[in-house]
């Protein structure tokens, strides 16, 4: 065992986390495809997130931020470093009225105002959008049915039916490389569509969401989370996928579906390998059996080239590559003595 791995395990020794060395990612992702990591830990709480934090960056080690895997695609060759996933009070929220019990309570810090509520980096978004409307809170509907983690939804300001996480977060709470705490709010926090809401390098562990509206009662026609959800469903391929693939484009001031703009170009059903265009959705590539990375990038690389033909629109990828433009090149674990990095991905998160 190389030193680092010791050292890691020495440094976490005791902490709230769970420790795994060459673990399958493909266990880990919505796609179902990924090689293995060097490392894999899932932390509970926020001085165990520190604590692995502190202990890469001094051996200089990168590090990656996975949630539950969705939106993101990891090479065959796996992840050189430790992959990062959020769980125990990282997971949870906190809303008017809780007392600190119940499976989704119990952060340390109250939430004041009547029109908010907190919710840890690895809390899932479709489990903010029911917590919210069971405590009268209108606003956080749209986050139904949604895969990814509330940190991979800041990643990439997850939302749908022309809202986005952004809308609704007034501050996130962030650890730096040191395992340093500060808080994020204003100018801080970008709300560009599909794009991250802060700076590489930063770990967001908690989000405080607000609310202007009142109760969902009050509000006409206003779709509950529920319903919401069961549309989603409804629309949505069952086969292992990473979520909506491409970017909506965007033409004359107006958000284009991707996925109309691939059924038009006769794309529905177009399959390499494992991989498949969806005949249910045209932005979902679902993986039909044993699907490789190098089919979905195959099939992703004609879905752009045909609709670019086609349409004069370049779709853009909203989905990550992991672990990036080093994607197909003979890997090697990646130590560096001088700086670690952070990877971020969205459902990642």
């Amino acid at each position: 065992m190389h030193d680092w791995r010791r050292n890691l395990g020495e440094a976490v020794a005791g902490c709230a986390a769970e420790l795994k060395f060459a673990e399958p990612m493909a266990r880990h992702t919505t796609f179902r495809i990924g090689g293995l990591a060097d490392a894999w830990i899932r932390v509970n709480d926020r001085q165990a997130l520190a604590c692995v934090l502190r202990a890469c960056r001094e051996a200089g080690i990168r590090t990656w931020l996975l949630g539950r895997g969705s939106n993101v695609l990891v090479s065959d060759q796996g992840l050189r470093g430790v992959v990062i996933c959020l769980g125990g009070e990282l997971e949870q929220i906190e809303g008017p009225g809780a007392r600190g019990e119940g499976p989704r309570s119990g952060l340390q810090s109250p939430v004041p105002n009547p029109q908010s509520l907190s919710a840890g980096a690895g809390a899932a978004l479709d489990e903010v959008a029911t917590f919210a409307e069971e405590q009268g809170l209108a606003g956080a509907e749209f986050l139904a049915g949604i895969p990814g983690t509330v940190g991979g939804g800041l990643h990439s300001n997850a939302g749908a039916f022309g809202r986005s996480l952004g809308d609704i977060v007034a501050g996130i709470t962030v650890l730096d490389r040191d395992g340093k705490e500060s808080v994020l709010t204003g100018t801080l926090i970008r709300r560009e569509y599909r794009r991250p809401m802060f700076d590489d390098g930063l770990v967001a562990v908690e989000v405080k969401l607000e609310f202007a509206e009142g109760p969902r009662s009050t509000v006409q026609g206003r779709m509950s989370a529920a319903q919401i959800r069961e549309q989603r469903w409804a629309k949505h391929p069952t086969e292992p996928s990473v979520g909506s693939f491409f970017r909506n484009p965007e033409k004359d001031g107006e958000r284009i579906p991707a996925g109309k703009l691939i059924e038009q170009c006769g794309l529905k059903g177009r399959t390499i390998g494992g991989a498949r265009v969806s005949e249910k959705h045209a932005n979902f590539l679902v993986n039909i059996g044993r699907a490789r990375f190098a089919d979905v990038y195959e099939l992703v690389q004609i879905v752009k080239a045909t609709v670019e033909e086609q349409t004069g629109i370049l779709l853009e990828e909203e989905v990550q590559y992991l672990p990036g433009p080093t994607v197909g090149r003979s890997q090697k674990p990646e130590v560096r003595r001088q700086n670690s990095r952070i990877g971020a991905a969205n459902g990642g998160r």
